[in-house]
């Protein structure tokens, strides 16, 4: 966090590929696709390489107001250059700021996603702004557009099934927002490849928000069709509340997982819907036409959402931990999920096999184990749904039901997944 987040990280920048060759320093094995300026995939166009060299806003006595050298934020992204004397009245037709993050300067990239606006703009603090008085400012804006490449990070680990789970983040834009996620989701690629005899295959993409999985998804239909489910991390390292981020469609067996992960944490968290929080790169996956299931972990709201004021100083480092370990959590719940199905024809003898939880002394396991919990093993549900369903820890049903896999009175059938 500490060498990334201070570089101006656009959709196609030179400060974002400076940022993949730090992260091969971490992740050797890691593949970097490159889009071109100017290539099209149906709709899209990837935007031309931007930088800002030099901007500044002075008084008609020549003192600054702000600078890029104060905070790069002072120029939007992909604003158009500039340089002339201007009202208050004209700025602040270009201007972006904020009230209720008063002395904070804003991200505004409008003119990165809405294709119809070639403008010039700039960014503020609020409480600077409204004191300025009336009369003639100097705005100089210069940037540099080169032809350059979009890239999007990618690291795949392969697994005995080619279903795919694809965990991913947007490693554009600021630090929390959504720098955060990416190092975590980093960490956890470490975690997955010290698993021995994994049966998945595990996918990190690190990519421009919106662009970078566009594009992705459109060059790669061999890799997209194997994936069963994303898993997104943002702005994990700060926000006021845990949020499970709930997938387009209802009841998905990715949604009860990273539920079950959750709980078995044993932290508080809330559910949001799909539409709900900050809405990235999960709405490309679930558009009807790929149609896969997506949810998210998310620390949701946090005051310093796009500002300047996203910065390494507000990541708080339990948060990122706790955001991993509920990621290995996820990660162990799809490794150690399947569908038990019943040997023998008769139940089987549970205090011989140490499978009885009295009704007398614990009459409340005695129902969800003994009771409700053997009565709902038919061979179609699988240890993920059964613990779901009986509100009880998927890893407490997992260690329960083994006793009865390694007495052979189950079998473990593979958990089968439907796009």
């Amino acid at each position: 966090l500490k060498s990334l987040s201070p570089l101006q990280r656009m959709v196609n920048s030179p400060g974002l590929d400076k940022t993949f060759e730090i992260i091969k320093s971490e992740l050797p094995g890691i593949t970097v696709h490159e889009y071109q300026a100017g290539m099209v995939c149906e709709d899209w166009i990837v935007p031309s390489s931007w930088s800002v060299v030099e901007g500044y806003m002075k008084d008609e006595k020549g003192n600054v107001i702000a600078s890029i050298e104060e905070d790069f934020l002072f120029v939007a992204s992909y604003s158009e250059p500039v340089d002339g004397w201007f009202s208050k009245d004209e700025i602040e037709k270009h201007l972006s700021t904020r009230p209720e993050n008063p002395d904070a300067f804003v991200l505004e990239h409008r003119n990165t996603y809405n294709y119809q606006l070639v403008d010039w703009g700039i960014s503020l603090p609020y409480r600077r702004w409204v004191n300025l008085p009336e009369g003639k400012y100097h705005i100089k804006i210069k940037t540099n557009c080169e032809q350059g490449s979009m890239k999007v990070g990618e690291y795949f680990i392969k697994g005995k099934r080619k279903e795919t789970i694809c965990i991913n983040a947007h490693i554009d834009e600021l630090c929390n927002d959504d720098l955060s996620g990416c190092v975590v989701i980093i960490e956890l690629m470490k975690f997955i490849e010290q698993i021995a005899c994994r049966q998945y295959s595990y996918q990190m993409l690190l990519l421009p928000e919106m662009f970078g999985p566009l594009f992705f998804i459109y060059n790669n239909p061999e890799k997209t069709k194997d994936t069963i489910g994303v898993l997104n991390l943002e702005t994990v390292g700060a926000g006021e509340c845990l949020y499970l981020k709930k997938a387009f469609k209802k009841d998905t067996r990715i949604e009860n997982i990273l539920r079950l992960a959750m709980k078995s944490k044993n932290i508080a968290f809330k559910e949001m819907e799909f539409f709900e929080g900050y809405v990235n790169d999960e709405r490309v996956y679930a558009w009807p036409s790929i149609d896969i299931d997506g949810v998210g972990i998310q620390r949701f709201p946090f005051a310093e959402y796009h500002t300047s004021d996203d910065t390494i100083q507000i990541i708080n480092k339990e948060y990122l931990s706790e955001a991993l370990d509920i990621a290995k959590l996820f990660i162990r719940i799809m490794e150690e999920d399947y569908v038990p199905q019943y040997t023998n024809k008769l139940q089987p003898w549970l205090t011989r096999r140490g499978l009885y939880y009295d009704s007398k002394r614990d009459s409340q396991n005695y129902h969800k184990f003994n009771n409700s919990l053997l009565f709902n093993v038919n061979g179609e549900t699988s240890v993920s749904e059964l613990a779901e369903k009986g509100n009880l820890d998927f890893f407490a049903v997992n260690k329960y039901l083994n006793k009865m896999l390694h007495s052979n009175y189950i079998n473990q059938l593979q958990v089968q997944w439907n796009r």
